[in-house]
């Protein structure tokens, strides 16, 4: 029974309240002895629903998911075990800014005062061990007790909310149902800081630069997704007539049916098109970019001196740093003194369009790379969220175009492999009237399959491409093409959702034909009437446009002493 009266509430419920307030709609996690009165408080929430998962590391990737789509998420977990088990999954969320409180019930006040010895501890009475870890993989972080409830609630979530980052909350096992005060007025989402740097400073460095630009142009990274500011971008390109890139991390934010999108830059590894731009450009601004060794760190052509960042807090002009800033005032104010563009740019060919996109349904020729993933656009659909794995799938996925409104929820700075399906899990609850499409590997998909019976259990619709060539390709191209250890097992991958429920009904096939892959994806049009797998066999050695290139690339930064060139970037990118 609740401990609260019309003028208290508990810690428990003022938490879930502030989570509500920010949009939290379900919590992720898995039960445990430290945290199940907490559990019970939120089956009697209302407003937000208990989503349990099948592990912990599944746990932290759907919350991932489900927080790109919802704006920010929420799991629980059981300390110990429980909360280190998640810590790969924060630390994703950390690399690509996604907000996700993480709350670990924990030991009582008492226990941990008198430093017991306890089960899921090292029975050293150091209870502080985890938190120091969740220290590394969050932003903020906080033991609730009844006397700071109020105050460090509000402090971690505005943390997690401004900073788009993952938080760390513990809640002791007596303090869930403890009654505190109810605070005046609601948990509203913090505002960030608006203009802090010398705004006139700022402005002029950046009139100075765009003074006589000819060929500007906008390269975009995740922070736009984060924090929201789709509708402002598509207003600047289209006002001022200039093109614009995406990094992998961005997908999803511009249209890209849209004609001042180019493609995705990555560098020298970009196609010409959209190399000649990004790198063409007399001023180049990057809106929430980050460059790493896999998206063009080392082989980006591109000067410093010639462009504006945007970043979370701040702005760079030509390298000299303004904060803070935050990034909706900083696009605002280069949308007004931002020269309009007169000159036009080269476009790339979209692969999913071209005359041979649709297989032959007659044809018994094997399913290639080259002439899967053209055939998988054409059956994509305005506002589908897409979610490719790391590794083969995120380099088929990069060749094609996205329909209007379509997410592409990938990790590609964090690159775990078993990402995808939890993810896609999360998205779907976040979105569940929207239809998904994840495209995962036969190595990936065994990391954290079990998650597909979750989404079957709760009434998920999913499209499920299993890419199965024999083993862990995309670590064949770093090295190793041949050896025993980048082999795994042969699942029988299109019958394993009938392991996973009893009662539930799937669409299964297995295809390694032209023929049979066309006659399955002419039957995928709207969302399933119910969950679909398609086992898709392809050579071990057949690799999709991009990923032999990367392979030499990875190899060489992973094993040798040093690099051919200097980058031109810093090492550590660019400011922001």
């Amino acid at each position: 029974m609740s401990k609260s009266s019309p003028a208290t509430t508990t810690v428990g419920e003022l938490l879930l309240s502030r989570l509500a307030d920010l949009g939290v709609r379900h919590i992720f996690g898995l039960p445990g002895d430290y945290n199940m009165e907490f559990l019970d408080q939120i089956e009697a929430y209302d407003g937000i629903d208990w989503i349990g998962n099948c592990n912990e590391m599944n746990a932290a990737y759907a919350a991932d998911g489900y927080g790109r789509l919802a704006g920010i998420a929420a799991m629980v977990t059981t300390f110990g075990p429980g909360e280190l088990s998640v810590v790969n999954g924060l630390a994703g969320a950390m690399a690509e800014s996604v907000p996700i409180v993480s709350i670990v019930g924990g030991p009582t006040m008492e226990i941990m005062d008198r430093r017991a010895s306890m089960h899921h501890s090292l029975g050293d009475g150091d209870f502080d061990r985890w938190v120091r870890i969740a220290r590394e993989v969050t932003v903020a972080q906080a033991t609730l007790s009844p006397g700071n409830a109020d105050a460090e609630i509000d402090r971690v979530l505005g943390e997690c909310w401004t900073q788009r980052r993952p938080v760390y909350l513990r809640l002791p096992g007596d303090v869930a149902h403890q009654p505190v005060a109810m605070p005046a007025g609601g948990g509203a989402p913090p505002a960030a800081a608006r203009w802090g740097a010398p705004r006139a400073a700022l402005e002029n460095a950046a009139q100075r630069l765009l003074a006589g630009a000819v060929c500007p142009a906008l390269l975009v990274g995740n922070l736009p997704l984060r924090y929201g500011l789709g509708a402002e971008i598509a207003s600047f390109l289209t006002e001022r007539h200039w093109p614009a890139a995406t990094q992998s991390l961005g997908r999803g934010l511009i249209d890209e049916s849209s004609p001042n999108y180019v493609g995705i830059y990555n560098g020298g590894d970009s196609v010409e098109p959209v190399r000649q731009v990004i790198e063409g450009a007399d001023v180049l601004v990057c809106v929430g970019t980050k460059f790493f060794d896999w998206d063009g760190l080392f082989t980006a052509d591109l000067d410093p001196r010639r462009i504006i960042t945007i970043g979370r807090g701040s702005c760079a002009v030509a390298g000299q740093i303004f904060e803070p800033v935050a990034p909706d005032a900083a696009l605002a104010r280069l949308h007004t003194i931002a020269p309009t563009r007169s000159v036009d740019w080269p476009t790339a060919a979209d692969p999913g369009r071209a005359p041979d996109a649709r297989l032959d349904p007659a044809s018994n020729r094997p399913i290639t790379q080259a002439r899967f993933w053209p055939a998988l656009a054409t059956i994509l659909e305005e506002g589908d969220i897409i979610v490719p794995e790391t590794g083969t799938s995120s380099f088929g996925v990069g060749s094609i175009r996205l329909p209007r409104n379509a997410v592409c929820v990938q990790a590609p700075l964090w690159g775990a492999i078993g990402y995808a399906i939890p993810a896609a899990f999360g998205a779907a609850t976040a979105s569940p009237d929207r239809r998904i499409v994840l495209i995962t590997g036969d190595g990936s998909l065994q990391l954290t399959v079990q998650e597909i019976s979750r989404m079957m259990a709760l009434g998920q619709r999913p499209i499920i491409f299993v890419m199965n060539n024999a083993g862990y390709t995309v670590e064949r191209v770093v090295n190793g093409p041949h050896q025993p250890y980048n082999d795994i097992d042969n699942w029988r991958y299109a019958d394993l959702p009938a392991v996973f429920n009893r009662e539930v009904a799937i669409d299964s096939h297995l295809v390694s034909t032209e023929g049979e892959l066309a006659d399955v994806l002419d039957r995928l049009h709207g969302v399933p009437a119910r969950p679909t797998v398609v086992e898709v066999l392809v050579d071990q050695q057949d690799l999709p446009a991009g990923m032999p290139q990367w392979g030499k690339e990875t190899t060489a930064v992973d094993y040798q002493t040093t690099l051919r060139a200097e980058p031109k970037l810093s090492w550590r990118g660019l400011p922001g």
